[in-house]
C-alpha cells in the first residue's frame, strides 16, 4: 500500500512542479472528508490547454508509466475526456480527467483546497460538496451503493456547506438521488 501512495505522491509532485493544476476527486477524495474503502484507482482532474499535452508524454515516461500517445492525450483535452496512467512497478492506475467548461466544472476547480493526505503532505482536493455531487453524478450514472455510502460517510464527517450543495443538486437535477442519501 505505501508504493501506492508514494508513486500517487510523485505523480501529483510532478504536476505541482511543472505548474499543472489539478485536483483529487472520486473515492480517494471522499475517503479524506469521510470513512475509508478500499478503491482500484485515484481519480485526478487537472488543468492543462491542449499545446501543453507534450508535458505529459515527458513527465511520464515509458520506462515509468504507462501513458497514451501525445495523440491520445490532446484528443482527450480537446473533448475534456479522461485517459489512464499506470505505474507496472506498483499497480497504480491513476485516472486523468480534463477539468471540463461547464458552470459547475469551472466552480468546482475553482473551490479546490490544499488539505492534509499523508505524512505530512498536502493536496488538492475538491471540496466535500463537490465530492459529494461527483459522487450523485456517478450513483446517477451507474446505480452503485458505494457512491451513496461514500456521501454518508462525508456526511457524517465533515461541515458541509449546505446553500451551495442545495443550489447545484438543483441546478443539476440530482434531487431524485439526492433523496436516496
Amino acid at each position: 500500500m505505501q508504493g501506492l501512495i508514494q508513486t500517487f505522491f510523485d505523480v501529483l509532485k510532478k504536476l505541482e512542479d511543472n505548474h499543472i493544476d489539478y485536483m483529487i476527486v472520486g473515492s480517494v477524495a471522499s475517503m479524506v472528508y469521510g470513512e475509508p474503502r478500499m478503491t482500484h484507482d485515484m481519480d485526478v482532474v487537472i488543468s492543462l490547454p491542449a499545446h501543453d499535452a507534450r508535458k505529459l508524454e515527458s513527465l511520464f515516461p515509458s520506462t515509468e508509466f504507462y501513458c497514451p500517445p501525445l495523440e491520445i492525450i490532446q484528443a482527450e483535452i480537446v473533448h475534456q475526456g479522461q485517459f489512464n496512467l499506470i505505474n507496472p512497478e506498483s499497480g497504480l492506475k491513476i485516472d486523468i480527467i480534463i477539468c471540463k467548461r461547464s458552470e459547475h466544472a469551472v466552480c468546482e476547480f475553482n473551490r479546490r483546497r490544499k488539505m492534509p493526505f499523508w505524512k505530512g503532505k498536502e493536496v488538492y482536493l475538491a471540496s466535500p460538496e463537490d465530492v459529494i455531487i461527483g459522487k450523485l453524478e456517478y450513483f446517477r450514472q451507474g446505480s452503485s451503493q458505494k457512491h451513496l455510502n461514500d456521501i454518508r460517510g462525508i456526511l457524517a464527517e465533515t461541515e458541509i456547506d449546505d446553500e451551495y450543495l442545495k443550489r447545484w443538486v438543483k441546478k443539476l437535477h440530482l434531487e431524485s438521488e439526492w433523496a436516496l442519501v
